[in-house]
């Protein structure tokens, strides 16, 4: 089972969130700059053998 790391906005906030398994992983103040640091994070995860996704959640697009 991949891990799945996932962009959403929260609008209260006006921030960007990476999630991970259910919890926040980071919070970003542009969209741009969550999506970046989670391909890294993914990118990672698959040098140690482990599948991993990025999704945007608003849209449930398969980023990478």
């Amino acid at each position: 089972m991949p891990v799945l790391f996932w962009i959403c906005r929260d609008e209260e906030e006006e921030r960007w969130l990476l999630m991970a398994a259910g919890q926040v992983y980071g919070e970003y103040i542009n969209e741009e700059t969550a999506i970046l640091d989670a391909i890294d994070l993914a990118n990672e995860a698959r040098a140690t053998g482990n599948p991993a996704e990025v999704w945007h959640r608003s849209n449930r697009s398969r980023l990478y």
